[in-house]
C-alpha cells in the first residue's frame, strides 16, 4: 500500500476533503482532482496507451480525472448500482473511488493484476488491497454518508453529495 506523503500542500488538500470541513462544490472538486494528480505521480510508470482508469461513479469521478490528466491514459466510468463491470482491454487497470469504507464494491470486480486508488480509505479495509492500493490518506473514521451537512456520530455528509454541491 502506498499513502501520499503529507507535505504542507497535501495536508491542506486533505483538510478540504474531510467530512467535517464544511466545504462542498468546486473547491472540494479541485482538491480531489489535485490529490488524484499527486497520487498518479507516485504510481508505477505505466504505458498510457495500455492503461485505463476506471472511475467508480459518481464519487470517484473527480479524483479519477486528476489521475487521468496526469497520466494521459484511457478513461472510463463504472456505475456499480446500474451496470455490470466490463473489464477494459488494456493491460493496466486502475479502479478509482473517492472513499473506500469496506471495499466491497471494488472487491466484486477486482483481479490481482489491477490497481486501486482513492482519496481516503478506512484503515480496516487497507489489508484487503495490500500492494494494489494507492491512497491519499487512511482514516480511522467510518460512517454512513447521508444528506446532512455535519457529521454526528456514525452519520456524516455524503462525499458525492458534497462534490456535486447538493447539500
Amino acid at each position: 500500500m502506498y499513502e501520499l506523503e503529507k507535505s504542507e500542500v497535501v495536508k491542506e488538500l486533505i483538510e478540504i476533503t474531510k467530512s467535517d470541513s464544511g466545504i462542498s462544490g468546486p473547491e472540494l472538486v479541485k482538491a480531489h482532482m489535485e490529490l488524484g494528480r499527486l497520487l498518479a505521480e507516485k504510481m508505477p510508470r505505466l504505458d498510457p496507451q495500455d492503461t485505463t482508469i476506471v472511475a467508480i461513479m459518481r464519487g470517484g469521478i473527480f479524483f479519477a480525472e486528476g489521475m487521468y490528466f496526469s497520466m494521459g491514459c484511457k478513461f472510463q466510468t463504472y456505475e456499480p448500482k446500474y451496470e455490470e463491470f466490463k473489464r477494459p482491454d488494456t493491460k493496466n487497470i486502475i479502479i478509482v473511488d473517492s472513499v473506500i469504507n469496506t471495499g466491497k464494491t471494488i472487491l466484486d470486480i477486482l483481479t490481482p493484476d489491477m490497481y486501486v486508488a482513492c482519496c481516503v480509505i478506512n484503515e480496516k479495509a487497507v489489508s484487503v488491497f495490500t500492494e494494489q492500493l494507492y491512497a491519499a490518506r487512511v482514516s480511522k473514521n467510518s460512517y454512513v454518508g447521508e444528506e446532512v451537512k455535519m457529521q454526528v456520530g456514525n452519520t456524516g455528509p455524503d462525499t458525492t453529495m458534497r462534490l456535486f454541491n447538493l447539500l
